[in-house]
C-alpha cells in the first residue's frame, strides 16, 4: 500500500476513488484523528508516518486537517491539550460551562482515534506521551 499512497507529508494526495474510499474503509470510515465518520468527499488522505498507522497514510477530516496544519501527530497532539488552558483564559462561555458542571477539564492524555481502536488493521503501536494533558469533554 506504500507505493499506492505515495506523497509528502501534509499533502491531499491524488488517489483514485478506488483507492480513496479502500483507504477510507480501512480506517472504518472515520477520520484517523477524532474518529469522526468521513462524508465520501471532502476529507484529506495525509501521510503522518508509517510509526503511527500501517502504510503511513490516513483519512483526515476537514476539520482536523485545518487544525493540524503540517503538524506532526505528536505536535497536533500538544496543540489539541493547549486548548482548554487557551478556553479557560479567554472564554466566558467556557469557564460559565465548567461552572454549571456541562463540561469537565481532564488530565489525560489526548488520544487519537487511530490509537484507541483495536479492530483496526491500519493501526500500529504508535509513540504516545507520558506527560497528562488538560482534555475537556461533555459531562
Amino acid at each position: 500500500m506504500r507505493d499506492v499512497f505515495r506523497g509528502q507529508s501534509g499533502d491531499n494526495m491524488n488517489l483514485t476513488k478506488r483507492k480513496r474510499e479502500a483507504l477510507r474503509e480501512q480506517f472504518q470510515g472515520c477520520c484517523a484523528f477524532c474518529g469522526s465518520k468521513l462524508p465520501a468527499r471532502e476529507w484529506h488522505a495525509e501521510f503522518i508516518g508509517e510509526d503511527y498507522v500501517q502504510g503511513g497514510i490516513a483519512p483526515v477530516c476537514k476539520e482536523c486537517r485545518t487544525a493540524k496544519g503540517n503538524a506532526s501527530p505528536e505536535a497536533f497532539r500538544a496543540l489539541l491539550a493547549e486548548q482548554v488552558e487557551r478556553a479557560q483564559r479567554h472564554s466566558a462561555n467556557f469557564r460559565m460551562a465548567l461552572r454549571f458542571g456541562l463540561c469537565r477539564v481532564k488530565a489525560e492524555p489526548v488520544v487519537f482515534w487511530f490509537e484507541s481502536c483495536q479492530s483496526s488493521h491500519a493501526v500500529t503501536s504508535a509513540p504516545t506521551l507520558n506527560k497528562p494533558h488538560n482534555i475537556a469533554s461533555a459531562g
